[in-house]
């Protein structure tokens, strides 16, 4: 099997019009990406967590026009932690699985659970144990639907910088034991380079030191330069995360501090790991391209089956 690169379409603030987002494919495989990944929280086909067979085939129909593969975002609200509101959870986790599967999207990238601070203290183990328990149950319907769950390093983000939400995910060694817990071959990591960067800077680790534990579970990657600098400023808008170069920038490379050649050298995956980038619409405007190059050029660094273009 062959790897893909390519581009996330949830950054470019389509939402809900089909038809800009098989004009925006479109431009995307042209210029070489061979993966796109889909936001199932802008194409409203799914509502009260149940999908709505009218929009499907619409969406169906628009992807269907384009030689591409295609993997799936969930809402990034899905939080197997959310105890006061489970069930709902899981109903959404599901759902998502469900339209991985009609889309023919390979990989659903899900955010692992997180909590505020003074519960994850209190309840940790508890909370490890009941979401492992949530994981099994929705890795045995994802093999069912021939679906890849890829659970996604997280990032600190605005929550995390006030104190009101901490996960055990901000660390890759944690979120490597957790998904060792389930042991289910449908689920495995989404590894994003730059919210590790912000972890490891975050917490005080060594990112290269920590690469070895989670690259066996690896089956997906998300591709954006950031410095690693939390966001502990106020900032308004992309363009001031940027200019600051704090937080999640979803930037290209070169405007971050991300050594990918070094994180290259230290992380061994699959052949077939798909590399997605993520990067926003101002910045894809002057450096999509030269992203997607060397996006491509990371890939063969890690040996993936790739063409390199």
């Amino acid at each position: 099997m062959s790897a893909h690169v390519g581009f996330s379409v949830g950054h470019f603030g389509i939402q809900g019009d089909l038809e800009a987002l098989s004009r925006k494919i479109a431009s995307l495989v042209e210029m070489g990406s061979t993966i796109c990944e889909l936001n199932a929280s802008n194409l409203d086909v799914v509502a009260a967590c149940r999908l709505m067979p009218e929009r499907l085939n619409l969406l169906k129909s628009a992807l269907a026009r384009h030689k591409t593969v295609f993997s799936l975002h969930a809402p990034i609200a899905i939080n197997l932690m959310d105890e006061l509101h489970i069930d709902l959870q899981l109903k959404a986790a599901l759902v998502s699985l469900e339209l991985a599967s009609e889309t023919e999207a390979k990989t659903v990238v899900f955010h692992p659970g997180r909590v505020h601070p003074g519960v994850w203290v209190d309840n940790s183990k508890a909370l490890l144990h009941r979401e492992v328990e949530h994981l099994i149950t929705l890795a045995a319907r994802a093999h069912e639907l021939g679906v890849q769950i890829a659970y996604e390093n997280l990032n600190p983000n605005r929550h995390n910088v006030a104190g009101t939400e901490t996960s055990y995910a901000l660390d890759l060694s944690a979120l490597a034991t957790q998904i060792e817990r389930v042991n289910h071959p449908a689920l495995g990591v989404c590894f994003d380079v730059s919210h590790a960067m912000q972890g490891a800077t975050l917490q005080n680790y060594s990112l290269l030191e920590q690469l070895p534990e989670i690259a066996p579970h690896v089956r997906h990657i998300h591709y954006s330069d950031a410095t690693g600098v939390p966001a502990t400023i106020k900032w308004n808008n992309d363009g001031e995360r940027l200019f600051f170069g704090v937080g999640d920038m979803h930037a290209a490379p070169g405007f971050g501090a991300i050594d990918f050649d070094a994180i290259a050298a230290e992380l061994s995956v699959p052949t077939d790991t798909n590399i997605v980038i993520e990067l926003k619409e101002n910045h894809f405007a002057h450096s999509g391209l030269q992203t997607l190059r060397a996006a491509k050029e990371f890939a063969h660094n890690l040996g993936l089956n790739t063409e390199l273009a």
